[in-house]
């Protein structure tokens, strides 16, 4: 080989890992299995939407997690946020964004939530978008569902979830003027789920408390919303949907809650059999009833103004 060939062929090699390290950056600013550009914020107040897109927004000093969200803005006045409940850690994989087969037909604009504080364990299956004791993920995604309403030009949140992701609608409903809760057989308190759930929940988030029964104590109304909620002052925007072949969210769940909040402006409550078991709704009811949460007349203090 003559040396000026060496050289064009040591010049090729320089383009192609060239090319090759472009290639590689952009495929990590781009989420191939949810078909969307990824894109990092430093803060909240930053963020910008433009299309479909999934946005992170990192984590400041004092907090623990980032936050995690895939944005679908259509144009519509009404701004649908999915979350997700419990997740077989063998099967998902982070970020969990569930409900996108059930509302990829539908024209409002769309949010989906992950929770990222499942990154602290392989081993943990739900933790209700609560986070730890010193970082209040339930607030962050709060104001997260604001900006990108005001964004959209949404005058209208539904946040959808069922079972885990429901106790997370009831739970993020009061932070968020103009949000309606629909939830499908939800928690409303995590030391009322089963123990297994809260120990692992409390062992893996909160290793600085020696039982789930202190964490509960310190941060009793963002982990039992029967705590929550008989604060008269916070607002009952919700419909909740029981299934009522499910004996165990029915007495531990539904009729405590319903007994507290039933009488309030704004409860809304459906008693159904979808199974005898703890399974979600079927697509076309979840349709059927963000086709009804739309129908309703929000009370004016519940308006975004």
């Amino acid at each position: 080989m003559s040396a000026a060939a060496f050289h064009r062929g040591v010049g090729c090699i320089s383009v192609w890992r060239e090319v090759a390290e472009k290639d590689e950056l952009r495929m990590d600013n781009w989420d191939s299995r949810h078909k969307a550009p990824i894109i990092e914020w430093n803060e909240l107040q930053d963020l910008r939407l433009d299309g479909r897109q999934r946005h992170i927004v990192k984590s400041r000093p004092g907090e623990t997690y980032d936050l995690d969200c895939l944005v679908d803005p259509r144009e519509s006045d009404t701004l649908i946020v999915a979350l997700h409940g419990a997740l077989n850690r063998d099967v998902y994989t982070l970020p969990r964004f569930e409900w996108m087969a059930t509302l990829q037909n539908r024209t409002e604009s769309q949010l989906f939530l992950s929770d990222t504080a499942l990154q602290s364990s392989n081993e943990l299956k739900l933790a209700w978008y609560t986070g730890d004791a010193r970082d209040n993920l339930t607030a962050r995604y709060a104001a997260l569902v604001r900006s990108v309403a005001v964004q959209c030009g949404a005058s209208r949140i539904i946040l959808l979830g069922f079972s885990g992701g429901g106790f997370t609608a009831l739970a993020m409903a009061p932070l968020i003027a103009g949000s309606l809760a629909l939830s499908f057989s939800p928690q409303v308190s995590i030391g009322s789920y089963y123990r297994f759930f809260a120990d692992a929940y409390s062992n893996a988030l909160y290793p600085e408390y020696e039982s789930f029964e202190d964490v509960e104590a310190a941060f009793v109304q963002r982990l039992n919303l029967l705590e929550l909620y008989r604060d008269p002052g916070v607002p009952t925007n919700f419909v909740y949907v029981q299934n009522s072949g499910d004996a165990h969210h029915m007495n531990n769940h539904y009729l405590p809650f319903r007994e507290l909040t039933d009488a309030r402006v704004g409860a809304r409550f459906v008693l159904e059999h979808e199974s005898d078991s703890h399974a979600a709704p079927s697509r076309e009811r979840v349709s059927e009833m963000l086709d009804e949460c739309l129908a309703l007349q929000l009370p004016e203090s519940a308006v975004a103004s």
